[in-house]
């Protein structure tokens, strides 16, 4: 047998659900017989002993083929004998002869509680009853029939990618119908769509279609979770089945969290992944992988951290490791470089720090491959990333500082002593100063380099050092004279 659509009977029963017939047909009685050789009411009756006195409570009756009865665990136990004289009194209240009746008694924990099986043909339940029964009954049956097509058809599949798309596929239509049927239904609260009423009214028959249909999400993450798409919504019960598993560890978390002395922006930041499962409801999209991570975060910092004796860097060194790459845990831990930056005499040693933070965080490893975040790159790749900017900007602006100041220098070249003296005098003079020891400098060059940087004449603007090295070493006698003859001056102006 091959399906071709996998929810064709769920969208026959919901356009019955939406299109009620004004007389219902007896095919839901025949079928319904079907389901079982019985038929009986069950009314449930609790005891409850208070201030030396025995009160009871009759619950509404439900039929032995609700989807409620397996939790009833209506197993037939000894009579409990302090209960039984109030069974007169419960029949008469339900104006059932006791003949036509089968008494159940069940004991566990303190709780008491009396079970009255009323025989009920199925033509005479309420034509919204037989409908509701109806939906159940196929819909369990169906699921039956999809699960076994759905196992025969991936066993026949030779790739994992043929297996991936086939469960992307129903996974993507189950979804599709999920998030229709909630929306009509629009439950109060997440607890309230496992909940039935009395008047077994369409919306009633929606939470049994929607109860179902999750069924068979939850048989798929089961059964092919290697295979599954895992940005599609996690089902609900899967929530609560997993939530359970860790709701210890959550309410643990949740209490060091509130009593540690770490800073309100950090807690903030750590409690982000907690909400997440705490506050989830039905509405509510959270996917496999969304859910997956909270879960290992809350798993690994329940295990990994003492809030009561850990730093607030160990916390962070945990939220590292655990691939955190909020945006706002990314410009916590920028802030807090930046603030050391600023502690820094200048940029040379800025990059210094950047440096060693760059060789600390390439050296970090990431616990697991999830992310936080799917959409956004990795905590430790943001990171670094930023820090190679940051060095990138300050050596770039150490190179355009040097420029400047190199664009000032060549500047300052242009201003240059005017001399009268000629180049040849000018290198004679400067000649004499080292052989005194006016200058004491060794390198002659230097000397000519000087000169030509810093001086000029009244025939010449540039000096070239060649110019005066060969005047230097090549000094005629009117130089000398002319020379002497400054030097006299500079005499006769130090006579008092």
């Amino acid at each position: 047998m091959k399906q071709k659509y996998i929810l064709e009977t769920y969208d026959q029963i919901l356009k019955e659900i939406k299109n009620p017939k004004l007389v219902f047909d007896n095919d839901f009685v025949a079928f319904l017989a079907n389901c079982s050789d019985e038929s009986f009411l069950i009314y449930k009756v609790d005891f409850v002993k208070q201030n030396g006195k025995i009160n009871y409570t009759i619950k509404k009756p439900i039929h032995n083929l609700h989807p409620k009865v397996a939790e009833m665990d209506c197993i037939e136990c000894e009579p409990i004998l302090e209960f039984e004289e109030f069974i007169p009194e419960i029949l008469n209240e339900l104006e059932i002869n006791q003949l036509d009746v089968n008494i159940r008694w069940r004991s566990k924990n303190d709780n008491n509680s009396l079970y009255i099986l009323e025989e009920i043909e199925i033509s005479n339940l309420s034509n919204e009853h037989r409908f509701f029964l109806y939906c159940y009954h196929s819909l369990k049956s169906e699921n039956d029939k999809i699960k076994k097509i759905n196992k025969e058809t991936i066993f026949n599949f030779k790739s994992k990618e043929r297996v991936e798309q086939y469960i992307h596929k129903k996974q993507y239509a189950l979804e599709n119908l999920a998030n229709r049927l909630i929306k009509d239904i629009n439950p109060v609260n997440s607890s309230n769509i496992y909940r039935f009423s009395t008047n077994y009214d369409k919306i009633d028959c929606l939470k049994i279609t929607y109860i179902y249909l999750e069924k068979l999400l939850r048989f798929i993450e089961k059964e092919f979770k290697n295979y599954l798409n895992v940005n599609i919504q996690i089902p609900y019960r899967s929530i609560l089945v997993k939530e359970f598993e860790i709701t210890d560890k959550l309410k643990e978390l949740k209490s060091r969290l509130l009593g540690s002395n770490i800073n309100d922006q950090l807690l903030k930041l750590v409690y982000e992944p907690l909400l997440k499962i705490a506050t989830i409801n039905i509405q509510e999209k959270l996917t496999y992988y969304d859910f997956n991570y909270c879960s290992d975060f809350i798993s690994v910092l329940h295990h990994q951290i003492d809030f009561e004796n850990s730093t607030e860097d160990a916390i962070k060194e945990c939220l590292i490791e655990l691939n955190f790459n909020s945006l706002q845990f990314f410009k916590y831990l920028t802030f807090d470089i930046l603030k050391e930056l600023e502690t820094q005499e200048n940029n040379i040693q800025k990059i210094d720090v950047l440096y060693r933070l760059l060789k600390n965080y390439n050296q970090k490893q990431s616990r697991s491959f999830l992310k936080y975040k799917a959409n956004l790159p990795p905590l430790k790749e943001q990171i670094i990333s930023w820090i190679e900017e940051e060095i990138e900007y300050l050596t770039k602006k150490i190179k355009l500082e040097a420029n400047q100041l190199t664009n000032i220098s060549n500047n300052e070249e242009k201003i240059k002593f005017l001399t009268g003296l000629s180049v040849a005098q000018l290198s004679y003079f400067f000649g004499l100063l080292m052989e005194v020891g006016i200058i004491k400098h060794k390198n002659q060059t230097d000397v000519f380099r000087f000169i030509s940087e810093n001086f000029k004449t009244n025939h010449s603007e540039k000096i070239s050092v060649d110019s005066i090295k060969v005047k230097y070493y090549n000094v005629e006698s009117n130089t000398k004279s002319a020379v002497r003859g400054k030097i006299l001056e500079l005499i006769e102006l130090t006579k008092f």
